[in-house]
Protein backbone atom coordinates (compact mmCIF):
# COMPACT_ATOMS: atom_id res chain seq x y z
CA UNK A 1 0.00 0.00 0.00
CA UNK A 2 2.99 2.12 0.89
CA UNK A 3 4.35 2.10 -2.71
CA UNK A 4 0.95 2.56 -4.66
CA UNK A 5 0.68 5.53 -2.19
CA UNK A 6 4.42 7.25 -3.07
CA UNK A 7 3.63 6.45 -6.91
CA UNK A 8 0.08 8.36 -6.17
CA UNK A 9 2.49 11.35 -4.66
CA UNK A 10 5.25 11.34 -6.82
CA UNK A 11 3.01 11.52 -10.03
CA UNK A 12 0.86 14.70 -8.01
CA UNK A 13 4.27 16.25 -7.30
CA UNK A 14 5.46 15.86 -10.83
CA UNK A 15 4.12 19.36 -12.32
CA UNK A 16 4.99 21.13 -9.77
CA UNK A 17 8.71 20.36 -9.85
CA UNK A 18 8.87 20.51 -13.38
CA UNK A 19 7.92 24.43 -12.84
CA UNK A 20 9.65 24.66 -9.57
CA UNK A 21 13.18 23.51 -10.47
CA UNK A 22 14.53 26.04 -12.83
CA UNK A 23 13.71 28.76 -10.42
CA UNK A 24 15.49 27.04 -7.41
CA UNK A 25 12.50 26.46 -5.12
CA UNK A 26 12.54 22.44 -5.42
CA UNK A 27 13.34 20.52 -4.17
CA UNK A 28 12.40 22.50 -1.13
CA UNK A 29 14.15 21.00 1.47
CA UNK A 30 17.03 21.69 0.06
CA UNK A 31 19.05 24.72 0.07
CA UNK A 32 22.41 23.78 -1.85
CA UNK A 33 25.00 25.90 -3.90
CA UNK A 34 22.65 24.20 -7.39
CA UNK A 35 19.24 25.54 -6.25
CA UNK A 36 20.98 29.04 -5.12
CA UNK A 37 22.40 29.21 -8.47
CA UNK A 38 19.28 28.49 -10.70
CA UNK A 39 17.60 30.91 -8.50
CA UNK A 40 20.05 33.74 -9.01
CA UNK A 41 20.30 32.97 -12.59
CA UNK A 42 16.51 33.02 -13.00
CA UNK A 43 15.87 36.29 -10.69
CA UNK A 44 18.57 38.02 -13.34
CA UNK A 45 16.87 37.19 -16.14
CA UNK A 46 13.53 38.66 -14.93
CA UNK A 47 15.35 41.58 -13.44
CA UNK A 48 17.03 42.38 -16.81
CA UNK A 49 13.88 42.46 -18.24
CA UNK A 50 12.46 45.28 -15.84
CA UNK A 51 15.50 47.20 -16.23
CA UNK A 52 14.93 47.05 -20.00
CA UNK A 53 11.64 47.81 -19.77
CA UNK A 54 12.05 50.59 -17.31
CA UNK A 55 14.74 52.17 -20.07
CA UNK A 56 12.15 51.54 -22.77
CA UNK A 57 9.70 53.92 -20.37
CA UNK A 58 11.97 56.25 -19.90
CA UNK A 59 12.75 56.96 -23.72
CA UNK A 60 9.45 56.74 -25.44
CA UNK A 61 6.43 57.43 -23.62
CA UNK A 62 3.84 58.78 -26.34
CA UNK A 63 2.97 54.84 -27.49
CA UNK A 64 0.63 53.75 -25.59
CA UNK A 65 0.35 49.84 -26.52
CA UNK A 66 4.45 49.49 -25.99
CA UNK A 67 3.70 51.34 -22.62
CA UNK A 68 0.61 48.96 -21.07
CA UNK A 69 2.78 46.23 -22.39
CA UNK A 70 5.63 47.16 -20.70
CA UNK A 71 3.50 47.53 -17.73
CA UNK A 72 2.05 44.23 -17.45
CA UNK A 73 5.49 42.47 -18.00
CA UNK A 74 6.62 44.39 -15.29
CA UNK A 75 4.19 43.71 -12.87
CA UNK A 76 4.29 40.65 -13.82
CA UNK A 77 8.36 40.64 -13.54
CA UNK A 78 8.08 42.18 -9.77
CA UNK A 79 5.56 39.17 -8.97
CA UNK A 80 7.83 36.69 -10.24
CA UNK A 81 11.17 38.06 -8.52
CA UNK A 82 8.94 38.64 -5.23
CA UNK A 83 7.49 35.13 -5.05
CA UNK A 84 10.59 33.53 -5.73
CA UNK A 85 12.22 35.20 -3.11
CA UNK A 86 9.67 34.99 -0.29
CA UNK A 87 9.53 30.89 -1.22
CA UNK A 88 13.24 31.31 -0.53
CA UNK A 89 13.91 33.11 2.17
CA UNK A 90 10.13 32.21 3.87
CA UNK A 91 10.52 28.54 3.17
CA UNK A 92 9.21 27.19 6.55
CA UNK A 93 5.42 27.07 5.63
CA UNK A 94 5.86 25.18 2.56
CA UNK A 95 8.45 22.56 3.50
CA UNK A 96 6.38 21.64 6.86
CA UNK A 97 3.31 21.11 4.56
CA UNK A 98 5.35 18.90 1.77
CA UNK A 99 6.79 16.92 4.77
CA UNK A 100 3.08 16.50 6.29
CA UNK A 101 2.23 15.33 2.62
CA UNK A 102 4.62 13.38 1.98
CA UNK A 103 4.02 11.53 5.64
CA UNK A 104 0.41 10.97 5.15
CA UNK A 105 0.91 9.53 1.34
CA UNK A 106 3.10 6.86 3.29
CA UNK A 107 -0.06 6.42 6.23
CA UNK A 108 -2.70 6.43 4.78
CA UNK A 109 -4.99 3.30 6.14
CA UNK A 110 -8.00 2.96 3.64
CA UNK A 111 -9.05 2.98 0.36
CA UNK A 112 -11.66 5.84 1.05
CA UNK A 113 -9.00 8.27 2.39
CA UNK A 114 -6.53 7.41 -0.62
CA UNK A 115 -9.51 8.51 -3.04
CA UNK A 116 -9.73 11.65 -1.08
CA UNK A 117 -6.24 12.87 -1.29
CA UNK A 118 -5.94 11.56 -5.13
CA UNK A 119 -8.97 13.89 -5.67
CA UNK A 120 -6.97 16.78 -4.27
CA UNK A 121 -4.10 15.94 -5.70
CA UNK A 122 -6.05 15.99 -9.33
CA UNK A 123 -7.50 19.17 -8.33
CA UNK A 124 -3.81 20.59 -8.22
CA UNK A 125 -2.72 19.11 -11.53
CA UNK A 126 -5.62 21.02 -12.93
CA UNK A 127 -5.21 24.44 -11.25
CA UNK A 128 -1.85 24.37 -12.45
CA UNK A 129 -2.34 22.84 -15.81
CA UNK A 130 -5.22 25.85 -16.27
CA UNK A 131 -2.49 28.41 -15.06
CA UNK A 132 0.59 27.33 -17.02
CA UNK A 133 -1.52 26.87 -19.87
CA UNK A 134 -3.03 30.33 -19.81
CA UNK A 135 0.49 31.57 -19.16
CA UNK A 136 2.41 29.82 -22.25
CA UNK A 137 0.13 30.34 -24.45
CA UNK A 138 -0.83 34.09 -23.09
CA UNK A 139 3.13 34.84 -23.99
CA UNK A 140 3.28 33.15 -26.78
CA UNK A 141 0.36 35.00 -27.97
CA UNK A 142 1.98 38.36 -26.68
CA UNK A 143 4.75 37.43 -28.96
CA UNK A 144 3.41 36.68 -31.84
CA UNK A 145 0.01 38.93 -32.59
CA UNK A 146 2.46 41.81 -33.61
CA UNK A 147 4.48 39.73 -35.89
CA UNK A 148 1.53 38.39 -37.81
CA UNK A 149 -1.05 40.94 -37.50
CA UNK A 150 1.55 43.62 -38.33
CA UNK A 151 0.65 47.29 -38.85
CA UNK A 152 -0.45 48.79 -41.92
CA UNK A 153 0.60 52.38 -41.41
CA UNK A 154 3.93 51.12 -39.54
CA UNK A 155 4.48 48.97 -42.68
CA UNK A 156 4.59 52.11 -45.27
CA UNK A 157 6.03 54.98 -43.41
CA UNK A 158 8.89 53.08 -42.16
CA UNK A 159 11.85 50.88 -43.84
CA UNK A 160 11.91 46.71 -43.37
CA UNK A 161 14.60 47.04 -41.51
CA UNK A 162 13.50 49.65 -38.66
CA UNK A 163 10.02 47.63 -38.13
CA UNK A 164 11.60 44.86 -36.35
CA UNK A 165 9.00 43.45 -33.93
CA UNK A 166 10.45 41.80 -30.11
CA UNK A 167 8.62 40.22 -28.11
CA UNK A 168 8.68 42.56 -25.38
CA UNK A 169 8.85 46.59 -25.91
CA UNK A 170 12.79 46.87 -26.22
CA UNK A 171 13.65 48.53 -29.54
CA UNK A 172 14.61 51.81 -28.16
CA UNK A 173 16.82 50.34 -25.92
CA UNK A 174 18.46 48.35 -28.16
CA UNK A 175 18.90 51.45 -30.45
CA UNK A 176 20.61 52.75 -27.09
CA UNK A 177 23.04 50.55 -27.12
CA UNK A 178 23.54 49.92 -30.47
CA UNK A 179 22.69 46.61 -30.85
CA UNK A 180 23.64 45.00 -34.39
CA UNK A 181 20.47 44.05 -36.31
CA UNK A 182 22.31 40.49 -36.69
CA UNK A 183 21.77 39.66 -33.37
CA UNK A 184 18.08 39.57 -33.37
CA UNK A 185 17.24 36.14 -33.73
CA UNK A 186 19.70 35.82 -30.27
CA UNK A 187 17.62 38.92 -28.81
CA UNK A 188 14.43 37.08 -30.13
CA UNK A 189 15.24 34.08 -28.21
CA UNK A 190 16.37 35.86 -25.05
CA UNK A 191 13.35 37.77 -24.53
CA UNK A 192 10.96 34.76 -25.39
CA UNK A 193 12.86 32.88 -22.74
CA UNK A 194 12.96 36.04 -20.51
CA UNK A 195 8.34 35.83 -20.87
CA UNK A 196 8.63 32.13 -20.33
CA UNK A 197 10.47 32.59 -17.12
CA UNK A 198 8.35 35.27 -16.03
CA UNK A 199 5.44 33.27 -16.48
CA UNK A 200 7.03 30.04 -14.64
CA UNK A 201 8.27 32.67 -11.61
CA UNK A 202 4.37 34.21 -11.44
CA UNK A 203 2.40 31.58 -12.18
CA UNK A 204 4.06 28.76 -11.64
CA UNK A 205 4.71 29.96 -7.80
CA UNK A 206 1.23 30.07 -7.63
CA UNK A 207 1.18 26.22 -8.60
CA UNK A 208 3.07 25.06 -6.04
CA UNK A 209 1.30 26.45 -3.55
CA UNK A 210 -1.82 25.79 -4.94
CA UNK A 211 -0.92 22.00 -5.03
CA UNK A 212 -0.23 21.95 -1.57
CA UNK A 213 -2.98 24.00 -0.18
CA UNK A 214 -5.09 22.06 -1.68
CA UNK A 215 -3.59 18.38 -0.30
CA UNK A 216 -4.05 20.53 3.47
CA UNK A 217 -7.62 20.51 2.12
CA UNK A 218 -7.82 16.90 1.64
CA UNK A 219 -6.42 16.57 5.12
CA UNK A 220 -9.39 18.47 6.53
CA UNK A 221 -11.66 16.37 4.64
CA UNK A 222 -10.63 13.33 6.21
CA UNK A 223 -10.59 14.76 9.44
CA UNK A 224 -14.33 15.90 8.81
CA UNK A 225 -14.59 12.11 8.08
CA UNK A 226 -13.07 11.22 11.24
CA UNK A 227 -14.63 13.17 13.25
CA UNK A 228 -18.37 12.41 11.75
CA UNK A 229 -17.53 8.07 12.76
CA UNK A 230 -16.95 8.80 16.17
CA UNK A 231 -18.96 6.80 18.28
CA UNK A 232 -19.65 5.32 21.22
CA UNK A 233 -19.17 1.36 20.53
CA UNK A 234 -16.08 0.82 22.43
CA UNK A 235 -14.32 2.92 25.68
CA UNK A 236 -11.79 4.15 23.19
CA UNK A 237 -13.71 7.53 22.77
CA UNK A 238 -11.91 9.49 24.93
CA UNK A 239 -8.61 8.59 23.34
CA UNK A 240 -9.95 9.49 19.89
CA UNK A 241 -11.42 12.19 20.50
CA UNK A 242 -8.38 13.47 22.16
CA UNK A 243 -5.80 12.55 19.09
CA UNK A 244 -8.51 14.15 16.13
CA UNK A 245 -8.36 17.13 18.17
CA UNK A 246 -4.54 16.51 18.17
CA UNK A 247 -4.74 16.55 14.19
CA UNK A 248 -7.05 19.29 14.31
CA UNK A 249 -4.47 21.30 16.37
CA UNK A 250 -1.76 20.01 13.59
CA UNK A 251 -3.84 21.31 10.76
CA UNK A 252 -4.44 24.97 11.79
CA UNK A 253 -0.77 25.02 12.86
CA UNK A 254 -0.25 23.98 9.22
CA UNK A 255 -2.63 26.84 7.69
CA UNK A 256 -1.29 29.03 9.54
CA UNK A 257 2.55 28.50 8.13
CA UNK A 258 0.83 28.60 4.89
CA UNK A 259 -1.14 31.46 4.81
CA UNK A 260 2.47 33.50 6.65
CA UNK A 261 4.05 32.41 3.38
CA UNK A 262 1.43 33.89 1.14
CA UNK A 263 0.01 36.71 2.76
CA UNK A 264 2.61 39.62 2.00
CA UNK A 265 2.80 38.83 -1.62
CA UNK A 266 -0.63 38.48 -2.11
CA UNK A 267 -1.34 41.67 -1.55
CA UNK A 268 0.80 42.74 -4.41
CA UNK A 269 -0.93 40.75 -6.42
CA UNK A 270 -4.53 41.74 -5.50
CA UNK A 271 -3.53 45.26 -6.02
CA UNK A 272 -1.82 44.60 -9.26
CA UNK A 273 -4.44 43.01 -10.57
CA UNK A 274 -7.22 45.61 -9.65
CA UNK A 275 -4.94 48.20 -11.40
CA UNK A 276 -4.37 46.18 -14.62
CA UNK A 277 -8.35 44.70 -14.60
CA UNK A 278 -8.98 48.50 -14.92
CA UNK A 279 -6.23 49.57 -17.36
CA UNK A 280 -6.19 46.96 -19.69
CA UNK A 281 -10.21 46.88 -19.78
CA UNK A 282 -9.65 50.63 -20.62
CA UNK A 283 -7.03 49.95 -23.10
CA UNK A 284 -9.64 47.17 -24.92
CA UNK A 285 -12.86 49.79 -25.26
CA UNK A 286 -10.31 52.04 -27.10
CA UNK A 287 -8.83 49.54 -29.31
CA UNK A 288 -12.34 48.19 -29.91
CA UNK A 289 -12.97 51.76 -31.10
CA UNK A 290 -10.20 52.52 -33.76
CA UNK A 291 -10.31 48.81 -34.53
CA UNK A 292 -7.07 47.82 -33.82
CA UNK A 293 -6.72 44.48 -33.87
CA UNK A 294 -3.79 43.95 -32.40
CA UNK A 295 -4.45 45.04 -29.34
CA UNK A 296 -7.83 43.94 -28.82
CA UNK A 297 -6.53 40.60 -28.98
CA UNK A 298 -3.38 41.67 -26.50
CA UNK A 299 -5.12 43.31 -23.78
CA UNK A 300 -7.93 40.38 -23.88
CA UNK A 301 -5.57 37.86 -23.29
CA UNK A 302 -3.64 40.13 -20.50
CA UNK A 303 -7.57 40.35 -18.80
CA UNK A 304 -8.14 36.48 -19.13
CA UNK A 305 -4.92 35.67 -17.26
CA UNK A 306 -5.56 38.21 -14.64
CA UNK A 307 -9.08 36.85 -14.32
CA UNK A 308 -7.98 33.27 -13.78
CA UNK A 309 -4.92 34.08 -11.50
CA UNK A 310 -7.33 36.28 -9.32
CA UNK A 311 -10.12 33.46 -9.10
CA UNK A 312 -7.12 30.71 -8.84
CA UNK A 313 -6.68 32.50 -5.73
CA UNK A 314 -10.68 33.53 -4.77
CA UNK A 315 -11.38 29.26 -4.84
CA UNK A 316 -8.73 28.14 -3.26
CA UNK A 317 -9.49 30.74 0.01
CA UNK A 318 -13.11 29.95 -0.29
CA UNK A 319 -12.21 26.37 -0.31
CA UNK A 320 -9.80 25.76 2.56
CA UNK A 321 -12.54 28.24 4.42
CA UNK A 322 -15.39 25.77 3.49
CA UNK A 323 -13.24 22.55 4.41
CA UNK A 324 -12.45 23.70 8.28
CA UNK A 325 -15.93 25.43 8.40
CA UNK A 326 -17.71 21.61 7.77
CA UNK A 327 -15.62 20.54 10.48
CA UNK A 328 -18.18 21.67 13.22
CA UNK A 329 -21.22 19.87 11.36
CA UNK A 330 -19.34 16.76 11.22
CA UNK A 331 -18.70 16.91 14.93
CA UNK A 332 -21.94 17.50 15.53
CA UNK A 333 -23.67 14.91 13.04
CA UNK A 334 -22.03 11.84 15.23
CA UNK A 335 -23.50 9.94 18.30
CA UNK A 336 -21.90 12.85 20.56
CA UNK A 337 -25.51 12.13 22.74
CA UNK A 338 -24.16 8.43 23.76
CA UNK A 339 -20.53 9.32 24.41
CA UNK A 340 -19.50 10.47 27.91
CA UNK A 341 -19.79 14.02 29.94
CA UNK A 342 -15.92 14.63 29.01
CA UNK A 343 -15.73 14.15 25.58
CA UNK A 344 -18.99 16.15 24.68
CA UNK A 345 -17.69 19.15 26.47
CA UNK A 346 -14.89 18.46 24.02
CA UNK A 347 -16.87 18.16 21.23
CA UNK A 348 -18.59 21.58 22.35
CA UNK A 349 -14.97 23.88 22.04
CA UNK A 350 -14.27 21.68 18.73
CA UNK A 351 -17.90 22.86 17.33
CA UNK A 352 -16.92 26.66 18.66
CA UNK A 353 -13.75 26.77 17.48
CA UNK A 354 -14.91 25.62 13.81
CA UNK A 355 -17.06 28.66 13.62
CA UNK A 356 -13.60 30.85 13.17
CA UNK A 357 -12.47 28.95 9.72
CA UNK A 358 -9.17 29.57 7.71
CA UNK A 359 -8.98 32.15 5.83
CA UNK A 360 -6.37 32.75 2.98
CA UNK A 361 -5.65 36.55 3.92
CA UNK A 362 -3.50 39.16 1.59
CA UNK A 363 -1.76 41.28 4.42
CA UNK A 364 -3.27 39.57 6.89
CA UNK A 365 -6.58 41.83 7.05
CA UNK A 366 -7.94 41.15 3.68
CA UNK A 367 -9.77 38.26 3.46
CA UNK A 368 -9.39 36.34 -0.48
CA UNK A 369 -12.39 34.28 -0.98
CA UNK A 370 -15.21 34.30 -3.67
CA UNK A 371 -16.38 37.08 -2.28
CA UNK A 372 -13.74 39.23 -2.52
CA UNK A 373 -13.35 37.87 -6.53
CA UNK A 374 -17.17 39.00 -6.66
CA UNK A 375 -16.67 42.15 -5.53
CA UNK A 376 -13.15 43.18 -7.38
CA UNK A 377 -15.22 41.77 -10.93
CA UNK A 378 -18.31 43.93 -9.85
CA UNK A 379 -16.45 47.15 -8.91
CA UNK A 380 -13.85 46.80 -12.18
CA UNK A 381 -16.81 46.12 -14.30
CA UNK A 382 -18.74 49.41 -12.76
CA UNK A 383 -15.79 51.55 -13.61
CA UNK A 384 -14.99 50.17 -16.99
CA UNK A 385 -18.94 50.84 -17.91
CA UNK A 386 -17.81 54.46 -16.85
CA UNK A 387 -15.18 54.77 -18.87
CA UNK A 388 -17.05 53.41 -21.94
CA UNK A 389 -19.88 55.82 -21.40
CA UNK A 390 -16.92 58.51 -21.73
CA UNK A 391 -15.32 57.07 -24.21
CA UNK A 392 -18.65 56.91 -26.71
CA UNK A 393 -19.89 60.13 -25.76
Amino acid sequence: MKTTSNKDFAYAMTPLKFLSWPLGTWPLQVFNTFSIIRAMFSTFLVLLMLAILQVELYLDRSNAENNLDALVLINGGILAVAKVMCFHIRPLGLISNFTSAVKDYNELNSEENRVIVRRHAYMGRVACASLIFCSYVGSTLFMTVPMLAGDEEEVINVTEESAIKYPMPSENTLTLINMPEKMYFVIFIVEYLMLLLTSTGNLGSDSLFFGIAFHLCGQVEILRLEYNKLSNENERATKDIILLTKRHIYLLKLSDMLNETISSILIVQLFSSCVLICTTGFEFILALNIGNIVMTIKTFIVMCVLLIQLFAYSYVGEYLKTQTEDLGNSVYFCTWYNMPKNVTQNIIFIIMRAQHPVFLTAGKFFVVNMETYMSILKTSMSYLSVLRVMVNS
